[in-house]
């Protein structure tokens, strides 16, 4: 399959949760076409089985390959740290794989700190990968990690600030005496504003989509499939694998303008 650096890049999340990945994507390579991919059907990844979300993002991640992708972004915690392996063995060396942990862990932002807090899905702090990796680079850190079960659902639900502002600090209330902050679930990232309230500014909040993006501009200009002067206007297509939810369309139209394309792919998921 021939790609060049006018092929798309494809994106994908369990729901909304990577849509500011994207918009991080057109802020920072604002030449480029993407593609994005929400499973709406089957989100919150976060509680699902490792299986689960094995078999499911693999379709997911084989359908925008055959969407002739020069690029794949796996956009949730969830899946990029219980497939990210099994995704990369598939599509090694046919396209560049890229995720949300791996920029942010290898950063030298970790330096400045001693202790920071992790806030993730269930299946994010089961599956270790945070811990291990953190291990690797950063010996002298004391990291504390939580389980935030509810939050994705709520965010993608669309509840209102006011409702979800006392789970929010019912959770932050065990990450006490932090230098910082990681939000290990795009879902999150929705939420920055809220959390730094609650830490009243004196917890720094790693900016994750921008640590992701530069690193992902970095490899796409480094094998010459960075798009730099688009000699057409494409609008970015958005797949989900359920009917549209509302709250899903309005917040692309927030983000990305009306002039999208919203498409339905359905998957014989397991």
């Amino acid at each position: 399959m021939k790609i060049n650096a006018l092929s798309p890049i494809g994106i994908f999340d369990s729901g909304i949760g990577g849509l500011l990945i994207a918009k991080e994507i057109q802020i920072q390579m604002p030449h480029e076409d993407f593609i994005y991919f929400g499973d709406t059907k089957n989100m919150p990844y976060g509680e699902k089985s490792k299986e689960f979300i094995i078999k499911n993002s693999m379709k997911i991640a084989s359908f925008l390959y055959k969407k002739k992708c020069k690029a794949l972004v796996i956009a949730c915690n969830s899946i990029a740290s219980n497939a990210l392996n099994i995704i990369h063995k598939k599509f090694y060396k046919k396209i560049l794989i890229f995720n949300v942990i791996d920029p942010v862990i290898k950063n030298t932002i970790f330096l400045s700190y001693k202790r920071i807090g992790i806030i993730a899905t269930p299946a994010t702090i089961h599956s270790n990968f945070y811990i291990n990796q953190i291990k690797k680079y950063y010996h002298h850190l004391d990291v504390v990690q939580i389980s935030a079960p509810l939050l994705a659902t709520i965010i993608e639900n669309g509840w209102e600030i006011k409702k979800i502002n006392p789970i929010i600090s019912n959770y932050l209330n065990h990450l006490k005496s932090i230098d910082a902050i990681l939000l290990a679930c795009t879902h999150y990232l929705f939420l920055k504003q809220e959390i730094d309230n609650f830490y009243h500014g004196k917890v720094h909040l790693i900016d994750i989509q921008k640590i992701v993006v530069q690193e992902i501009k970095k490899k796409l200009n480094e094998k010459k499939l960075l798009c730099l002067n688009s000699t057409y206007n494409r609008f970015p297509i958005f797949y989900t694998s359920s009917s549209i939810p509302i709250f899903f369309e309005k917040k692309v139209q927030i983000l990305f303008g009306k002039k999208v394309f919203f498409k339905t792919h359905i998957f014989n998921f397991v």
